[in-house]
């Protein structure tokens, strides 16, 4: 009789504990199944490339595998899916972001140097470890981990996207836990290698965003010496400047503003242009992230009316891996309306395919779904990303210097 009642409370707990599960289960195949309705009915051609026979099989698998899997866990295998609609080379705008989720990165940067993985930022505390080589995490080596982080990556277009998106989302700790990376979500074994070959191991912990942004780092900083942004800039992220006594206006575009502001700051620089008579204009939009692609074309059509510039030879686009989306679309207008040179590295969108992006959430989880309305073609001949007419990869010499070697090259050019 004195055991029965320790087993009625363990036999409660039990009925409790599986109750809750199967709640959760069941709250999960509900948004699975409006995460497939919606895309359905939403996306422009959601079969495109992955068949519907093959994303109805992964959602089953999905399903199935849901007794098996924590939410972040059922969060990593629906990110691997959505990127699969286009098989992260045509269709970056299907994707599961993770915006406003409450994350945790540890605090480190990484950029990709073709297969080089390197520390760009790090907190003042390690940064002896500022340029090394990063090896593995929790002794998993970092080919295998890159592997598995970039085929879950949001708004991967291309091999460019690819190397940007992934050394983003692999410093993210749930992901790492949740592809059983890592153990424990607020700690990891990291494992760096200097240009002698001597490795070097530390705990690092990962830290909300909040937490992050009171840290002190220290990083590489790629700047050109005679380009710093105006005292009087109106916005921190769309600003000119002149070089070669005022001959020479750079155009920094790294933000889409309001149509209004576009049109106001498209009639400063036409202005300042008219007035000093200038002959060369260099736009950046390296780091653009894109937002709406008819207010490039604002600035596209002040720019048009300036007689003194030499539009024959001396316009140029600059572009990067973080070149995405509007960006990517402006700079191809840019060189047809502009007849501009683009200059830099492959950017992380592709001219021709699946963009123009909406969302949805779904009801249980919260989750943010973005699925692509529009087929776009920009240029006859489909490529990864815009090739540039002259082609400067990154290096890390160039990181390590805080050498702008694509800016320079154009200044060179123009002063040539």
């Amino acid at each position: 009789m004195r055991s029965f009642f320790p087993f009625c409370c363990l036999l409660f707990v039990m009925i409790s504990v599986s109750n809750a599960q199967n709640s959760n289960v069941n709250s999960w195949i509900e948004d699975i199944d409006i995460y497939k309705r919606k895309l359905e009915e939403n996306h422009i051609d959601l079969y495109h490339t992955i068949s519907k026979q093959q994303f109805d099989l992964e959602i089953k698998k999905i399903k199935e595998s849901l007794q098996n899997l924590e939410d972040f866990q059922v969060i990593i295998e629906l990110m691997k899916l959505t990127q699969r609609v286009g098989e992260g080379k045509g269709d970056g705008h299907t994707s599961i972001p993770l915006w406003g989720m409450s994350l945790h990165e540890f605090p480190i940067k990484l950029f990709d140097f073709e297969n080089d993985l390197r520390v760009i930022k790090v907190t003042e505390e390690h940064k002896h470890i500022l340029g090394k080589q990063l090896i593995s995490i929790n002794d998993v080596s970092i080919k295998e981990v890159y592997s598995k982080v970039s085929k879950l990556t949001p708004f991967t277009e291309n091999k460019q996207s690819s190397m940007d998106r992934t050394c983003s989302y692999m410093i993210v700790s749930e992901i790492l836990n949740g592809l059983n990376i890592i153990g424990k979500e607020n700690e990891a074994k990291f494992t760096f290698m200097d240009d002698k070959g001597i490795l070097e191991t530390l705990i690092l912990k990962s830290y909300s965003k909040s937490e992050l942004t009171a840290l002190k780092y220290s990083e590489y900083s790629i700047l050109h010496p005679e380009i710093k942004t105006p005292i009087d800039a109106k916005f921190p992220n769309l600003w000119f400047t002149p070089l070669h006594n005022k001959k020479t206006i750079v155009i920094k575009f790294k933000n889409y503003p309001s149509e209004k502001d576009m049109n106001n700051f498209s009639e400063d620089v036409y202005n300042y242009i008219q007035e000093h008579k200038s002959s060369s204009l260099i736009i950046d939009l390296r780091d653009n992230y894109g937002g709406d692609f008819f207010m490039g074309q604002i600035l596209a059509s002040w720019l048009n009316a300036c007689d003194s510039i030499k539009w024959s030879t001396n316009v140029y686009v600059l572009v990067n891996r973080k070149t995405y989306s509007a960006a990517m679309v402006n700079t191809i207008q840019f060189k047809q309306i502009l007849n501009a040179k683009i200059v830099g590295e492959p950017t992380g969108a592709n001219p021709n395919g699946y963009q123009d992006m909406g969302t949805f959430n779904l009801p249980n989880s919260k989750l943010l779904v973005t699925y692509t309305k529009r087929l776009f073609r920009f240029q006859d001949m489909n490529t990864m990303g815009v090739q540039p007419d002259i082609l400067i990869s990154p290096s890390f010499e160039d990181f390590k210097n805080g050498y702008d070697r694509v800016l320079s090259k154009v200044l060179n050019e123009i002063n040539n």
